[in-house]
């Protein structure tokens, strides 16, 4: 009897053990996601600055042509 007793407790605990690791590699898989996109978003945003300065930058050269010119 105390040797079904503890196959029961070890098998439990195993099988809580893997709910609980199921659960965590869910709740990291979700945080993953949101740094992955979080990363994109960044980029994104960097890309876009690049490129309003590049056109800011070529645009401030455009004025000066005229002039530089004269």
């Amino acid at each position: 009897m105390g040797i079904a007793c503890a196959i029961a407790i070890v098998a439990t605990l195993f099988v809580a053990l893997d709910a609980f690791v199921d659960v965590n590699s869910g709740v990291i898989a979700k945080r993953i996601e949101v740094a992955e996109a979080s990363i994109a978003e960044v980029a994104m945003s960097q890309r876009q600055l690049a490129s309003a300065v590049h056109a800011w930058a070529h645009r401030g050269h455009q004025k000066r042509s005229p002039s530089a010119i004269e």
